[in-house]
């Protein structure tokens, strides 16, 4: 609410000084014609701002997710510009606001045109409306609560109105300069805090992904909810756990243009001393990304691509190989190569035997403790021989043993007089394959290997008796509380190690050439001296005596030797500040 407010104030007050500025000149003027069509041009522009908000906030909400944060970036963007504009340029012209539009108005008026007044008035309040418009939707979007901050801004608005009102009647009398600077501070941190917004929701929407390392833990002091993380998201944009490159957009535009807001207007900037303080903070930028390269952890040690899945439960078997023993191959494993968003590749090992998994498929998340894996799966046909895993598997079945094994029933499509004495049988060994994937390293964190079985009888004569599954087993690998520990502790090392050792080196780095650069060219600056005058030849006349047509021109053969040093300047009439 506080930061719509101060928008809502400070836009407000402008649009309605220049409005009001106009209006009394009109009314001195006895122009009551102009003034009534300048109040419609300031209602149309009224009308145009509001659509656009109405049509900008629309928009917004409509769009998908991350096309919805692209969009709230871009406003942002918009809005930090326009502020920025708006603070520099109202430094600059506050104190002359007034005496220009007067003037202006004077040679309207000169020329006899109404319309001139009418075009003044809707551009500043079309120009002002529109950076409003922009400036909250970005802070609507910013705060995430629309009815306080809608509040704020209308609050804001209606004072503004008020003292433009009091303003135009005579009756208030504030001074503009430092009504400006005041609320140009509060504005440097309200658009300090849409940077980090911006930067902020370009993650979101996938643009950004530079320095999303977290500095500090806020959650404490921003808990989502509260009267204070609504003030503080909503005024200085802060994030529960604010990342580098927020932090780092929030310090550069909060220094910059803190200092041109502060720095008292008509005083040189001191070059040489900004060179200095320029220079000093190029070379402490530079060693602190040599500190820190230097301090960086070591690459940690990646987890196994391969996971080994021991036996799970016992094997059951059952119809021609029922009482039948199971051999489980000793080593089982699965590996994965390559994770996507809803496929994988890898290989399933079965003991010596090895069977592609290329069409691993899914993508949906499985829950380890607060951790959440992508999860796919696949049925493979390893080429495992029968008799290593069940030794006593009979190769030939008579209608008796399939009755038997069946429960006492013939089987559908089983013709007895066709079948013979007995029947070769074909073993089909099949695996359904799930595995979950670390969502950090792309390595198997958990597998479920279920084998299966199943038995074909192929008499000689008829058709192909099928016997169904005549035996199972499994195996398996969940993570440990331990194994997830061991994998965020991996996880934040290797966070560190690429933010210490290449995002932060290298983003000071780049900050101190910047600084390097412009703390030269400030001190390049400091050392050019304005070239003297080229002194009088004697014949001149004295300023102010005689006729100054007669003084003959210098040129450089007639110019007197005279030592630079000993020539002193006439003192410089200062300009008397408005």
């Amino acid at each position: 609410m506080l930061a719509t407010l101060i928008i809502g104030l400070r836009e407000g007050l402008e649009a309605a000084l220049i409005v009001g500025i106009i209006a009394a000149f009109l009314r001195r003027q006895q122009r009551r014609d102009a003034l009534r069509w300048m109040w419609i041009g300031v209602i149309v522009a009224i009308l145009i701002c509001v659509a656009v908000a109405i049509g900008l906030e629309v928009l917004s909400r409509d769009l998908p997710q991350q096309q919805q944060e692209a969009l709230e970036t871009v406003i942002g963007a918009i809005a930090v510009a326009m502020v920025t504009y708006m603070i520099v340029w109202m430094r600059e012209h506050s104190r002359d606001l007034k005496g220009d539009l007067e003037s202006a108005a004077s040679e309207a008026m000169a020329n006899g045109s109404a319309f001139a007044f009418v075009l003044m008035a809707f551009l500043a309040v079309l120009r002002e409306g529109l950076e409003t418009a922009v400036f909250l939707v970005a802070a609507f979007n910013a705060s995430g609560n629309a009815v306080p901050s809608a509040a704020g801004a209308i609050l804001g608005i209606a004072i503004a109105v008020a003292l433009g009102y009091g303003i135009y009647r005579g009756g208030v009398h504030i001074n503009l300069a430092r009504f400006f600077k005041i609320t140009g501070l509060l504005l440097v941190l309200v658009a300090a805090g849409l940077v980090m917004t911006a930067l902020h929701t370009a993650h979101e929407a996938g643009w950004l992904d530079v320095g999303q390392q977290q500095v500090v833990d806020l959650s404490w002091l921003v808990r989502p909810g509260s009267v204070q993380s609504s003030l503080l998201t909503g005024v200085l944009g802060l994030q529960p756990k604010p990342v580098l490159i927020e932090v780092l957009g929030w310090l550069i535009y909060v220094v910059v243009v803190g200092t041109i807001v502060l720095w008292p207007a008509g005083r040189a900037f001191p070059r040489r001393l900004a060179a200095i303080a320029t220079g000093a903070c190029a070379a402490a930028l530079a060693i602190a990304a040599l500190v820190v390269f230097l301090t960086a952890p070591a690459t940690p040690t990646l987890p196994s691509s391969t996971l080994a899945t021991p036996a799970t439960g016992s094997p059951t078997t059952s119809g021609i190989l029922s009482g039948t023993t199971v051999q489980v191959p000793a080593d089982v494993s699965v590996s994965v190569s390559k994770a996507g968003a809803d496929s994988a590749t890898g290989v399933l090992t079965s003991g010596a035997v090895t069977t592609p998994l290329e069409r691993l498929s899914g993508g949906e998340t499985t829950t380890f403790g607060s951790l959440s894996a992508p999860t796919f799966d696949q049925v493979v046909t390893p080429n495992l021989p029968i008799t290593a895993l069940v030794p006593d598997a009979p190769t030939r079945v008579s209608v008796a043993q399939i009755v038997a094994g069946n429960g006492g029933r013939l089987p559908v499509g089983l013709d007895t007089r066709r079948f013979g004495e007995s029947a070769p049988v074909v073993y089909v060994v099949s695996a359904s394959v799930t595995v979950s994937v670390d969502p950090y390293f792309n390595r198997p964190l958990a597998a479920d290997v279920r084998y299966a079985i199943t038995a074909t009888a192929t008499p000689e004569q008829g058709s192909a008796v099928v016997l169904g599954k005549v035996a199972t087993f499994e195996t398996g690998h969940q993570p440990t509380a331990a194994d997830l520990a061991a994998l965020g502790a991996a996880n934040d090392q290797r966070n560190r190690h690429h933010s210490q050792g290449v995002t932060v080196p290298l983003t000071l780095t780049v900050i101190a050439a910047v600084l390097a650069v412009l703390a030269a060219l400030l001190a390049m600056a400091s050392r050019r001296r304005p070239t003297p005058s080229t002194p009088s030849t004697p014949s001149a006349p004295v300023s102010g005596r005689g006729d100054p047509t007669t003084s003959e021109p210098s040129g450089p053969d007639v110019t007197p030797d005279v030592d630079p040093a000993a020539v002193v300047a006439p003192p410089e009439k200062k300009e008397r500040t408005r």
